[in-house]
Parts: structure tokens; C-alpha cells; sequence
């Protein structure tokens, strides 16, 4: 299962809730309506729920879930996770990953000194940065261009750099 957004708080009266997606481009979602999706939470059970519908309402967007017809229902749908099965993704052309492929992989200089994991992706306007964390919590910001990543591989779980880690250093 895949997480792909998280339920903020409900919108209005009918039932919608306030989805924020984990992507930002929602072309890159798999058309969800109609489809079945399971709701984590931190400390409540999970849920199954169906995708009744989603929109763009300004800057954000809302989603109706079966069953949730008005606000106190919503709001009991606050802060769950929306979690859907990877099979529903589309394969994409080789040499593009989707952002769950990467998270979690292990970051390599070019001389192979291990340097920690990519714990989140940063959307800049030009192109991702990669932000890598070893376990003393020491963070590098790596541009995902091929001037700085020789190569990917999400089979082995490994990003190798064309750079040393000094070049990443502030």
C-alpha cells in the first residue's frame, strides 16, 4: 500500500474533507473514484472507504468519501493517511520513478562512502532535490539532475552520485 495524501480537516457541511496529496502533480494519481482505499491513522483503527468523488476548490483539494455525508462525519476522518494498493499505478518510461520509489533508498558518493537515506523530496520549481539523512540526523540536499546522480537503482535500493560528500556540505 501506498500513501498518497493525508485528510486535514472537513470542508463545509456536506461531508467533504480537505485531501493533502504527497504528489504535486495529481496527474500522477491513478483515477481513484469509485475505487477502495484504506484510511490509517496513528492511534484509530484503519478504515476502508470508497472515493465518491474529488475536486479542486482554489488551492486545495477536496475529497468525498462514501458514507461521509456531513461534517461531524468528516471530522472524524481527520489526520488519516489515504493509502492505496501499487498495483494501480501506471509503469512509467525508464529512467522516471515515482516519489515512494525513492524515499527510503541509500545514498552512495561517488567513491561509494555511504552517506544515508532519502527521507523526503523537496519540489522546487526546475527540478526535485533529494533530502538525504544519515543516522545522526545530518541532512544533505542533493538536486536530482544527472550532473549530480550517475545512477538509480530501485531493485538493489541505491542512488549513486557523481559528487563526494564534501561538495554537499554547507
Amino acid at each position: 500500500m501506498i500513501a498518497i495524501g493525508r485528510l486535514i480537516k472537513p470542508h463545509g457541511l456536506r461531508g467533504e474533507v480537505v485531501f493533502l496529496p504527497y504528489v504535486v502533480e495529481m496527474g500522477l494519481l491513478p483515477d481513484l473514484i469509485g475505487r477502495s482505499v484504506v484510511l490509517e491513522h496513528p492511534v484509530a483503527p484503519p478504515q476502508s472507504r470508497t472515493i465518491a468523488g474529488w475536486r479542486q476548490f482554489h488551492k486545495r483539494v477536496l475529497m468525498q468519501l462514501d458514507g461521509c455525508r456531513d461534517i461531524e462525519q468528516a471530522e472524524t476522518l481527520r489526520e488519516y493517511e489515504v493509502m492505496i494498493d501499487r498495483q494501480l499505478f501506471e509503469p512509467l518510461p525508464e529512467g522516471e520513478y515515482y516519489w515512494f520509489e525513492i524515499e527510503g533508498l541509500a545514498v552512495y558518493d561517488q567513491d561509494g562512502e555511504y552517506l544515508g537515506v532519502v527521507t523526503e523530496i523537496i519540489h522546487t520549481g526546475s527540478n526535485d532535490v533529494y533530502v538525504v539523512q544519515d543516522a545522526e540526523a545530518t541532512e544533505w540536499m542533493v538536486p536530482a539532475l544527472s550532473d549530480a546522480v550517475s545512477r538509480i537503482d530501485v531493485e538493489q535500493g541505491e542512488i549513486h552520485l557523481r559528487v563526494q560528500r564534501q561538495w554537499l556540505e554547507f
